[in-house]
């Protein structure tokens, strides 16, 4: 792919959690306290609602909080990248969260276990990038000012921009889409995920920037 040697912008790539999630995958005894001390390493914390609002700085931001938005899947809410304290959080319904974390007696209860961590990994490397661009700044950006709730902002920000990109590939990849599909689909039009739909009723400056950012991730690190 050495034509998109052309896209040099710098993009942050996300944490690996794979090894995590496999401890996650083989045990079915998991409580919120356990789950948060298998990630404590990574900055993540498992919590609910009310906890994820405690921990919030600004009126704006409260007034910002999905509180109402639709779970997910499984019991999961959001994910978010708290800027003050530099932790990941995964907002959850505990009990039915816990409930498809731990449940595997059937091959049904399996296969809606491994959705929810193909998912959750999918949320935890997209709130990565967030941390890491967090990291990287010297002021605060009020990141959780930004939020689902006033969409057009929120998805034309730059920092989101850069990790729907990321999201959009795992998304395709879980779909069994090769690198080079991705390219031809993104080149093509053709939608496969609702990231993809969103930026494509962008204004072109922003549908532009996610498909460089795509592009950007798909190219294979210097060595």
């Amino acid at each position: 792919m050495k034509y998109l040697k052309r896209f040099n912008e710098a993009i942050i790539r996300p944490y690996d959690f794979d090894q995590v999630l496999d401890e996650v995958k083989k045990r079915t005894d998991f409580t919120i306290e356990s789950l948060n001390e298998l990630f404590s390493e990574l900055g993540v914390k498992f919590i609910n609602i009310d906890y994820f609002i405690s921990k919030l700085k600004t009126k704006k931001e409260i007034e910002l909080v999905p509180i109402n938005m639709p779970e997910i899947q499984g019991g999961i809410r959001f994910g978010a990248h708290n800027i003050h304290n530099n932790m990941m959080y995964i907002c959850v319904n505990e009990g039915k969260f816990l409930k498809f974390i731990n449940e595997q007696t059937s091959t049904f209860a399996k296969d809606e276990k491994e959705a929810l961590l193909n998912l959750l990994r999918e949320i935890l490397r997209h709130e990565s990038i967030h941390k890491q661009q967090g990291e990287k700044r010297d002021v605060v950006l009020r990141n959780l000012e930004n939020s689902p709730m006033k969409p057009k902002e929120y998805f034309g920000s730059t920092d989101e921009i850069m990790a729907y990109a990321q999201s959009f590939i795992d998304q395709c990849h879980k779909k069994g889409m090769s690198n080079e599909d991705i390219i031809n689909t993104i080149r093509g039009g053709k939608r496969v995920s609702w990231v993809q739909n969103v930026y494509s009723g962008m204004n072109p400056n922003i549908k532009n920037r996610f498909d460089k950012y795509v592009y950007q991730y798909l190219q294979p690190d210097e060595e």
